[in-house]
């Protein structure tokens, strides 16, 4: 193990190409999710309106709550591919977006600790089971991820020195072209970028010290793009592109979306009123062991050696303090707002990628002193908690976000304690592998999946 990790910290590409090629395996292999063809359908509708100026405008459920930037492009890229792969090319598209977020994390960690630590990052946010889990099927979370780590990257860029207008034009049009992305998406989602945008004004005052005025007209810069990408695929604001975008926001502050019931670990409870501690309590039984054991060890290292990671990596206490805000935050949403929670940690994907950094920064420093019999023991129990999580990984393929750790019990109980499947992917194999009587029409009932998917499967039988 310890030669694989001095491996990945001196060149990493061959990784790199495997775990793209597994990725894309399991967006080939899984089936479709519970609304994938919802969003498919609402990209094709708005592109028309978008491509025919206006004339051919068409009704669709919820409609209004979205700007249609993600699936519009999405449904313009789909036209190029025969109609019998279109499930398949929109799973590889999510792919390759959710890997972007990858990226981006490793790009934040190198900025702000170095570059071994975000090759950690990078990897273990592949491989956290509900994260990548939803890449292929999750055309909506996994986007706003992605929209999340790049607007804080650029964020960090943009106060890293005084650039001239050119060069922090080129920023600002990056930082609302992701804002305008996940805000169509997800109307609260600016929202989620509360702690970065404290912790930029603080580096962009207290810290680097620069003018009030420079980013008061850099942000009017940002507003006005922002604003002019996100209602350009709003297409239900058109008729009205400053009162109906409030209207809508409104309205969707008041919608009861979702599953009325939820249950967390055995417990059931209305989806308005998730406990304060629902999202701890998820990453409890959902977070690989390797994880959770390395946040242990994080807290004893930190608590005996923080001289030492104050010294060697800049504004550490700031930084740490960032991620833990971060992760901390959706508790706080939870606790005060209450909007219905449901699928476990889906609605908060956008906090995932910030989850890996302190794991990674615990296992770079027991990487680095592993002449220490203390840390030669740990290093091992990492080592055997590791290589029996990614056997785990690997058999449970393509349903890693059903992912349970050992925590969570006897498997043959846990249904009992989370919900499983509730994307119902696994419908395909449940009707392709199952022996139909394929003379003539079947009559069907279904419950817990969508009946217009199992349809879709179903005419592939019969």
């Amino acid at each position: 193990m310890k030669k694989i990790l001095s491996f990945l910290f001196k060149q990493n590409h061959y990784l790199i190409i495997f775990f793209i090629l597994f990725a894309f395996y399991c967006a080939i292999i899984i089936g479709i999710s519970w609304d994938e063809n919802y969003y498919k359908i609402l990209g094709k509708k708005n592109l028309n309106y978008l491509l025919s100026l206006g004339i051919i405008d068409s009704e669709y459920f919820y409609k209004f709550r979205y700007s249609t930037l993600y699936w519009s492009f999405s449904s313009l890229l789909g036209q190029i591919v025969p109609q019998n792969f279109s499930d398949q090319f929109y799973h590889l598209l999510n792919t390759i977006f959710g890997l972007f977020t990858i990226v981006g994390i490793y790009k934040i960690s190198k900025i702000l600790f170095n570059k071994s630590v975000a090759k950690i990052s990078s990897i273990f946010l592949f491989l956290i089971p509900f994260f990548f889990g939803h890449l292929a099927i999750n055309n909506k979370d996994t986007i706003l991820a992605l929209s999340h780590v790049w607007i804080f990257y650029y964020l960090i860029r943009y106060n890293l020195k005084d650039y001239e207008f050119p060069q922090r034009l080129k920023i600002i049009f990056k930082v609302a072209a992701f804002a305008a992305l996940g805000s169509g998406i997800q109307l609260l989602f600016l929202g989620s970028t509360l702690p970065i945008l404290i912790f930029f004004l603080y580096n962009y005052f207290i810290i680097n010290k620069k003018k009030l005025f420079t980013l008061f007209y850099d942000f009017l810069i940002f507003f006005i793009i922002f604003y002019f990408i996100l209602i350009l695929f709003w297409v239900d604001t058109h008729q009205n592109i400053f009162l109906m975008p409030y209207k809508y926001f409104l309205t969707t502050l008041t919608l009861d979306i979702g599953w009325p019931f939820n249950v967390l670990n055995g417990e059931y409870f209305y989806s308005s009123e998730a406990p304060y501690y629902y999202l701890f309590k998820n990453l409890l039984y959902k977070l690989p062991e390797f994880i959770l054991f390395l946040y242990i060890i994080f807290l004893f290292i930190i608590f005996l050696k923080f001289k030492y990671f104050n010294e060697n990596f800049y504004n550490f206490n700031i930084n740490l303090f960032l991620i833990f805000s971060i992760i901390f935050f959706p508790s706080i949403v939870i606790l005060f707002i209450p909007y219905p929670i449901y699928d476990g940690l889906r609605l908060f994907l956008w906090f995932v990628p910030y989850l890996v950094i302190i794991p990674s920064l615990a296992i770079y420093y027991t990487y680095l002193n592993l002449n220490k019999i203390f840390f030669k023991i740990i290093f091992s129990i990492f080592s055997i908690l590791f290589i029996y999580y990614v056997v785990i990984f690997i058999n449970i393929t393509p349903y890693q976000y059903t992912y349970l750790n050992f925590f969570t019990g006897k498997k043959n109980e846990r249904y009992q304690k989370f919900e499983g499947d509730y994307w119902s992917v696994s419908l395909k194999e449940l009707i392709l592998k199952s022996n139909l009587n394929n003379q003539g029409e079947i009559k069907y009932t279904s419950c817990g999946t969508n009946p217009e998917i199992a349809k879709i499967y179903m005419k592939k039988k019969i």
